[in-house]
């Protein structure tokens, strides 16, 4: 069986996980977008340990994952994830610049992992939200090293929220197209 099929049968057989995979994506996006504008809690700190929650959750569901490439893929997502997210909360290099450049790099690799995934589903139905999600990490990552002008309410967890409700949002579309072809 090819990787592509395998991927499509893994698709269909797990659509259940991959849909609460990206309902747990589609939550933490919210989380990221909605608490700093209503708490005290540093932006910045919470997409961290959002960021560091949601790598760990993919990497556990790398372990349900058979076959090299969707192994591959979901744990090296969740490492960058994890990591990336841990970077981001303890910030262990000073300054504003470099956190940004940081949350940038997690969320252009976030990109390009999810328009290489959205290849490697391209007879999926809903394939093309892979797509999306991927072309929004980048842009996000775009935004994030531009340093737009942030306030309280558009923070640079605003703009990782955004990302991660399009990876949610293409996580539970995937699933569940797939669930619909592997009843035909």
């Amino acid at each position: 069986m090819s990787d592509r099929r395998h991927v499509a049968a893994t698709f269909q057989s797990h659509w259940l996980l991959f849909v609460l995979v990206g309902a747990l994506l589609l939550i933490a996006g919210l989380v990221a977008i909605a608490v700093p504008a209503i708490s005290s809690i540093q932006p910045n700190e919470l997409l961290g340990l959002v960021l560091a929650f949601v790598g760990i959750v993919q990497i556990a569901q790398s372990g349900k994952m058979y076959g090299e490439a969707l192994f591959a893929w979901h744990l090296t997502l969740g490492l960058v994830a994890a990591v990336g997210g841990v970077f981001v909360y303890l910030d262990p290099f000073p300054g504003v610049v470099t956190l940004l450049a940081l949350m940038a790099i997690v969320f252009a690799v976030h990109g390009v992992t999810q328009i290489a995934f959205a290849a490697m589903v391209r007879q999926l139905s809903g394939w093309t939200a892979f797509l999306v999600s991927g072309v929004i990490a980048l842009i996000v990552a775009g935004l994030l090293l531009v340093k737009l002008p942030y306030g309280h309410t558009f923070t640079p967890a605003t703009v990782g929220g955004v990302s991660l409700l399009f990876a949610g949002w293409a996580y539970v579309s995937v699933a569940l197209a797939a669930r619909r072809q592997g009843k035909r």
